[in-house]
């Protein structure tokens, strides 16, 4: 670490990468690893400093949360007035394990077996696998947003699930687009169940806006799920937050006994806490050194896979490549394997899909030379 790099995020090398645990870099452990969502860059020191003092105090039993939200359900609360001068009520915040539990409740409570969803694809893949897995109807839903009323208005699904920011294309919804949908989704009364785990990750001049926020016409029609653990690099402690907006839907969550849905991990709260209150500095780092990644990627590509085709994301730390000149079908992905390179599927988050892969580009800028000069077959 130096005064340039505070945090040892542009310092990384495969060999040590290569040492760490975890599915990313020990599932394939003779091929770079580019493919699960896990940032390669060690957690803020803050958090760190924080889960080591529960770890020096030696008590780890059940905590005094009271009967609502943890304190992580509190910050949540804070921290998206703060910064996105949403104010919302902590009364309608229930913690979680993970986002997908809180899509998988909302979609499994407030549809119907058959029931269309609409989901902008490509999309996230255990999204996909979740609608089948229940017995839902996947909606193709186009990004343009006078293509998407056609296909609602054709299609009929109960519900829109957002990903927003989006996975895996790394797009952010503007305002008037927002808007747009927002009057899509009053004129055909949907439910709306937004997915903003990527919010902290949008680059300048963009700015997210929760969909939720837009009126209290759309809060109240919305369940809004996020976490941590994306731009803070936490997925393995498990704690997500879920608001909800449809009070019927609140009510129904309630009516279960405490704890039937499970009940926070103490290490994810705490280390939550400290993300959103304490960790700022740290992910503004973070930010700059993937800001530098996702335009440099643009010039290895040139560089290494003339005829690649790849728009810098507008969030994320995800690339979404087309590389169509190289085969349709899992034939990239498979090429790129053969060469020492795990990256995910295009085929894996469905339709349009093909001849893509999805390049995790949270990593030191070396290393990410070394991936791209490795898919080369260099």
């Amino acid at each position: 670490m130096t005064e340039h790099d505070p945090f040892g995020l542009r310092s990384l090398t495969v060999e040590r990468l290569r040492s760490t645990p975890g599915v990313k870099w020990q599932q394939h452990p003779d091929r770079l690893a580019s493919w699960v969502a896990d940032m390669d860059f060690p957690m803020a020191p803050a958090i760190s400093e924080r889960l080591g003092s529960i770890v020096q105090r030696g008590m780890v039993g059940y905590q005094k949360w009271g009967a609502g939200a943890s304190p992580a359900g509190y910050a949540f609360v804070d921290r998206m007035a703060a910064k996105y001068d949403w104010n919302i009520d902590v009364e309608r915040v229930h913690d979680l394990a993970d986002v997908l539990q809180g899509v998988r409740l909302a979609i499994g409570m407030l549809t119907e077996p058959g029931a269309g969803i609409a989901l902008h694809t490509p999309a996230y893949h255990p999204f996909l696998h979740s609608l089948t897995d229940m017995d839902r109807r996947l909606v193709h839903a186009p990004f343009n947003v006078d293509e998407l009323r056609e296909v609602i208005a054709a299609e009929r699904p109960a519900a829109l699930l957002l990903c927003h920011p989006q996975n895996p294309t790394g797009r952010v919804f503007d305002r008037p687009q927002l808007e747009a949908i927002a009057d899509i989704v009053e004129e055909f009364d949907l439910i709306v169940i937004s997915d903003e785990i990527h919010s902290d990750l949008v680059y300048s001049p963009g700015r997210h806006i929760p969909f939720a926020s837009l009126s209290p016409a759309m809060e109240s029609r919305t369940i809004t799920v996020t976490s941590t653990s994306k731009a803070f690099n936490l997925a393995g402690l498990r704690w997500a937050v879920m608001h909800v907006g449809i009070e019927r839907f609140d009510t129904m969550l309630r009516s279960y006994p405490k704890h039937w849905f499970g009940s926070p991990n103490m290490f994810g709260v705490e280390a939550a806490v400290a993300a959103w209150t304490e960790s700022d500095d740290w992910l503004a780092a973070v930010m700059g050194v993937l800001d530098e990644n996702r335009h440099r990627l643009s010039e290895l590509l040139d560089q290494y896979l003339p005829g690649a085709l790849y728009r810098a994301p507008d969030a994320t730390y995800l690339a979404w490549i087309d590389c169509s000149i190289l085969g349709e079908g899992h034939a990239p992905f498979e090429l790129f394997q053969s060469r020492g390179v795990e990256l995910s599927p295009g085929t894996q988050f469905g339709e349009g899909g093909s001849g893509h892969v999805r390049l995790n580009f949270a990593t030191s800028p070396s290393v990410l030379e070394q991936v791209v000069a490795t898919m080369a077959g260099g």
